[in-house]
């Protein structure tokens, strides 16, 4: 949005603050103008239920220790293959890739606009982006990561007594089913910054977790198989190697 827009969006949202209503007409009008929130608002159309956090928000280095930790047992690989399953704007890919240059990384996203500004930043050998909210049938991985994936911002603002209206559990159980699905046995599974623990999974029988413990995961608050909000606790694993 270039600055004569922003101005003129700005100045209807104050007409539409002075009127009866206008507060919601102006939020309205900003979701209708800003790019961002429209390809938010078409990702969550588009996959429903298989959307776990709608907002794309990142930046690069986010979790340094992880990564780090994550390339040293990859190291051994000569050409590792890792999905970072809701990826964004490629920040973490491109932390991935400079760790480990031989890696082949593909990186999802239920959100289009947030996969095409990714493409057009990380544009190296073996490196591939997808807009979609599920795995191709028959891929295989030695690493998969969902970093700030299993969780949703309504949670965290609100922090509701039961998550079941805005993301329940059984919908975190059937994504880490799913990732599990095409991990390689031996492969490494990373998740941090979730609102559920994976140790309550039926998925999470077949995993040993690594000593490494990020600070400040989990993030508050926290949710249990029956939805149910979990009092606080020490800090949660975050890298599981599968059995």
């Amino acid at each position: 949005m270039d600055d004569s827009s922003s101005s003129l969006l700005n100045r209807l949202r104050a007409l539409a603050a002075r009127v009866p209503g206008g507060t919601a007409a102006g939020r309205w009008l900003h979701a209708l103008a800003d790019p961002r929130l429209r390809a938010i608002k078409t990702s969550r159309r588009r996959h429903g239920e298989a959307l776990f956090q709608p907002f794309p928000d990142t930046w690069e280095e986010r979790y340094p220790a992880l990564f780090d930790g994550l390339a040293r047992h990859l190291a051994p690989l000569p050409a590792p293959r890792i999905l970072s399953f809701g990826c964004s704007t490629g920040a973490e890919v491109r932390a991935l890739r400079r760790r480990l240059p031989n890696a082949r990384i593909v990186g999802i996203d239920a959100n289009a606009r947030v996969i095409a500004f990714a493409k057009r930043r990380s544009a190296e050998p073996f490196t591939e982006f997808r807009a979609a909210s599920t795995i191709a049938p028959g891929e295989r991985y030695d690493a998969v990561l969902a970093l700030a994936v299993f969780r949703h911002g309504a949670l965290e603002s609100g922090r509701p007594q039961s998550c079941a209206a805005i993301l329940p559990f059984a919908r975190f159980e059937s994504g880490t089913a799913m990732l599990d699905a095409v991990l390689e046995t031996g492969g490494w599974l990373a998740i941090c910054n979730s609102h559920f623990r994976f140790s309550d999974t039926a998925t999470a029988t077949r995993y040993a977790s690594d000593p490494l413990r990020l600070p400040g995961n989990p993030r508050d608050p926290l949710y249990g198989p029956d939805d149910q909000r979990l009092a606080d606790m020490d800090e949660l694993p975050v890298l599981f190697r599968k059995r």
